[in-house]
This record gives structure tokens, C-alpha cells and sequence, in this order.
């Protein structure tokens, strides 16, 4: 009774007893939403889709008909958010991290002896893991690079990676010709794409010889863009039965050594031109057109560039006007199948060069107010008028003079006309005529049956 009591008391005289707080709170537990029943291998799928940076699988450049618009998923990823999103999926359940091990160790980037240590050590630990390795990038910046330990460390790692894909190699110092056989022996019955960078000391007379590179049999991207060699020690020409794709800039002579090769199978080539390069020497290019130039279907020539690094950011429009560049007519003169080709909209002017097989063209460095005037809605005009050489063409870009050298009596067989990286929708917030500009040389085009798109392969109509 004298308990009841007190209690009574307590809640009568409590200044707390009516307080809404005396209720207690109903603490909701978090409700997570099960992830579907999905296969393993479409999470693979998923996983990859996520953390995908292209150039990181392969070494071979984008080719400029790929549609890259600003809201693909691919376009926003990077190295970084890549690998934090790699190693997230490694730590969520057993499962996940079997799945996602495959793509965390694909990319190997080794920038430093201590990094090369460390990949080392793992391999060994889990050798599985290099299993999974397609990809390897090696540079030598950093102090400790050039000794013979460094070396030992990156061979043993290459020994671990029996299915390596591609490897990209930049090197700051000659390289004793015994790591050049280990590697040649590792890597030459799997290897599928090769970059060799000896620009960093080009004074040197200690280079790899051809031969090095003609040991690898399964190559099928050689990338030569920085690639001195030694092709005094060795009068023989290699033969590369598989190589599908060169690469090449106007830096050193490796325009000089790839004429060199045996390639029968090469259908693709992409030449680069550096700013701070030699002037791409039209002799040295006619002599490796006629080695290599009946088999090219495809071209490509990237507007000049401050560097033969593909994802290097754009130029000035000053360096890109004034910049040196690869004359395409040659091209179209010496190589009899081409079907593609891409090129910088200040390149040198075609003449009255034509071309039965030539089906797609890609311009590089359009811009909007490189496009005016207008084509005129009329017929089009006597050759003399429209051609390059004729009167009317001095007072137009070079832009346009390309356009109006692309027609049916001169490509027969042409059926598409992009121009690479220039974005209409993007172009229109500076320029409102612009999308009028574009619709009329789409129309020019449609005439001949040919489609007009910008860079998003889009062919702009009116509504």
C-alpha cells in the first residue's frame, strides 16, 4: 500500500508526468532492399560496366566513329574513382570480392621500385591473382628506377601475369640487353599489344634492336609512336604476321623503322603529329605507304598535338590552326582499299584527289564559326567553282574546302561524313545559328545519299 501511495504522489506532483517525452520513442530499423537474384556472370558484367576507363584493357587509340557522348557512364569514370570503386566491391561479402578480384588486379601500373616491391609481394603471396592481369604499365620517373634490382622485380612480375594482353613500357635509360631477352621470353607467346617509349634518351646509341620487337609473334596493336630501335645490328626484315594496327607519330625515326617490318595482315594505321616534331617528311611516309599501304582499310590523323599522348587535353585553337600536319591526299593516293579515313579540318587541302572505295570521313577540330557560309541550296556547281583550287574556295575555311571536296563524282562509294568531337546540342548554347548551319550541310550531303553527323553521329533535321 505505501508503495502505491508513493507512486500516486510521484505522478500528481512529478512536473514531468504529463511531458510527451515520458512516452519512449519507436525506433524504426533501416529496411534494405534485397539485391536481385542475378547470375554471377552478369555482375562480372555489371562490375566491369561501373569501373570501366577505357585504356586501361587496351592500348589501341578510340577510334573517332565510336559515339562518346558527354552522359556516358565510360566518359565520367577515372583511373582514381575507378580503383576506389574496385577496391569497394573487393570488400562487401566473400562472393563479391571472387568476382571483383579479376578486375582490380587487370590493370597493373607499376610507377615506382617500392609500387613494384609491393606488387611483387602480392603476387607471390596469391599467385592467382596474376591470373587475371591483362594489362601492364611501367614508367621510370621515379628515383631507383634504373637499377638492375627495379628490373629483376618488374621481369619476376611479368613471369607471374602468364595471360598479359598489353604492355606499355616508358623507359629513361638504356636497358641492358639481357632484361630485353627475359622479357621477349616471358611475354612473347601472349602479348596482343606493345608500347615501347626509348624517346627519353634518344641521344643514346643502346636501343632495343627490330628483333625484339619481331619476337612477338601474337602481336596485334604495335605501337611505335616513341619507338627509336637499333636497326643498324641487324639487316633483316621481321615479319609481324598478326599485327592488325600501327601507330606512329612525326617524333624520331619510327616512321623510318616501321617501313622497315614485314606486316601482311596491318589494316589500320594511326600516325600522330607533335608540335615540337620534325615536319612529317612526305618521302619517308610515300616510302611506308608503299610497304604497308595496300592492306590499310582505315586511317587516322589526329589534329596536332602537344603530345602523342591520345588522352592528352585539346590544344589552343592557335596551336591547332597553325600546328603541323600530315597531308591526307597522300593517303588517298597510295593506299588503293581505304575505307576510313580521319583527319584535322586545317589539314592541307585534298586537290583534286578521288578514291573508289572510300566510304566514311571523320574531321577533326571543327568549330562552329569554322562551318559559315552556308552551302548553297542551288545545284551544285561546275568543279572549277567548287573545287579547292577554284576561285570561290579562297574565301572559306579550310573546314568548308574539305567539305566541298567530299563529293559523289570524286567518292563514289562515300557514305558518311562526321565531324569528330564537335557536339551540335554543345554548340548551340554559344552559337544559335548553328544548328541552321549544320541542317544545310546535312542537306548539301543528302543530295549525294551521304549522312552528315556531328560527333554523336547524330544527322540534324527541323522538327
Amino acid at each position: 500500500m505505501l508503495l502505491q501511495l508513493i507512486d500516486r504522489l510521484h505522478a500528481n506532483f512529478s512536473p514531468f508526468s504529463r511531458c510527451v517525452w515520458e512516452t519512449p520513442f519507436l525506433v524504426r530499423e533501416p529496411s534494405f532492399t534485397p539485391l536481385p537474384d542475378l547470375p554471377l556472370e552478369i555482375w562480372l558484367e555489371i562490375f566491369q560496366f561501373a569501373t570501366h576507363v577505357y585504356g586501361t584493357s587496351t592500348i589501341e587509340p578510340l577510334d573517332p566513329f565510336t559515339v562518346k557522348t558527354p552522359g556516358n557512364i565510360l566518359v565520367t569514370n577515372t583511373p582514381n574513382t575507378s580503383m576506389r570503386t574496385k577496391c569497394v566491391l573487393v570488400s562487401v561479402n566473400r562472393a563479391w570480392r571472387r568476382m571483383a578480384l579479376q578486375i582490380l588486379y587487370q590493370h597493373i601500373v607499376i610507377r615506382s621500385p617500392l609500387r613494384a616491391t609491393l606488387v611483387l609481394q602480392t603476387l607471390r603471396e596469391a599467385p592467382e591473382y596474376g591470373y587475371w592481369t591483362r594489362h601492364i604499365e611501367i614508367y621510370t620517373h621515379a628515383r631507383g628506377s634504373n637499377s638492375l634490382p627495379f628490373l629483376q622485380t618488374v621481369h619476376r612480375i611479368l613471369q607471374y601475369c602468364s595471360r598479359l594482353r598489353m604492355l606499355s613500357a616508358s623507359w629513361r635509360f638504356p636497358l641492358p640487353k639481357e632484361f630485353l631477352a627475359a622479357v621477349s621470353v616471358s611475354c612473347s607467346s601472349s602479348l596482343q599489344g606493345l608500347y615501347w617509349d626509348e624517346q627519353k634518351y634518344l641521344r643514346s646509341l643502346d636501343h632495343a634492336p627490330l628483333n625484339f620487337l619481331g619476337s612477338f609473334k601474337a602481336l596485334h596493336i604495335l605501337d611505335l609512336r616513341n619507338f627509336v630501335g637499333d636497326s643498324t645490328s641487324d639487316d633483316s626484315r621481321p615479319v609481324l604476321q598478326n599485327v592488325k594496327h600501327l601507330i606512329l607519330s612525326n617524333r624520331g625515326p619510327n616512321i623510318f623503322i616501321a617501313s622497315l617490318f614485314t606486316l601482311p595482315t596491318v589494316h589500320t594505321l594511326t600516325m600522330y603529329t607533335v608540335v615540337d616534331g620534325q615536319v612529317p617528311d612526305a618521302v619517308q611516309i610515300t616510302k611506308l605507304l608503299k610497304a604497308h599501304g595496300s592492306t590499310l582499310t582505315n586511317v587516322h590523323l589526329p589534329s596536332p598535338s602537344n603530345t602523342s599522348d591520345p588522352q592528352a587535353p585539346e590544344l589552343t585553337v592557335e596551336t591547332r590552326t597553325t600546328g603541323i600536319h600530315v597531308p591526307p591526299a597522300l593517303f588517298l593516293q597510295l593506299c588503293p582499299n581505304l575505307d576510313t579515313i580521319s583527319f584535322s579540318a586545317n589539314s592541307p587541302l585534298m586537290g583534286d584527289c578521288s578514291h573508289t572505295t572510300l566510304r566514311r570521313v571523320a574531321l577533326y577540330s571543327v568549330r562552329s564559326d569554322k562551318l559559315y557560309p552556308k552551302p548553297s541550296r542551288s545545284k551544285r556547281r561546275n568543279a572549277s567553282a567548287t573545287s579547292p583550287g577554284g576561285p570561290s574556295s579562297l574565301h572559306f575555311s579550310l573546314a568548308v574546302n574539305h567539305l566541298r571536296s567530299l563529293t559523289r563524282e570524286s567518292f563514289p562509294a562515300l557514305e558518311t561524313v562526321r565531324t569528330a568531337g564537335f557536339l551540335v546540342s554543345a554548340a548551340a548554347d554559344s552559337d544559335s545559328q548553328i544548328k541552321d548551319v549544320f541542317i544545310s550541310w546535312r542537306e548539301h550531303f543528302e543530295r549525294d545519299g551521304v549522312d552528315f553527323q556531328d560527333g554523336e553521329g547524330v544527322v540534324w533535321v527541323y522538327e
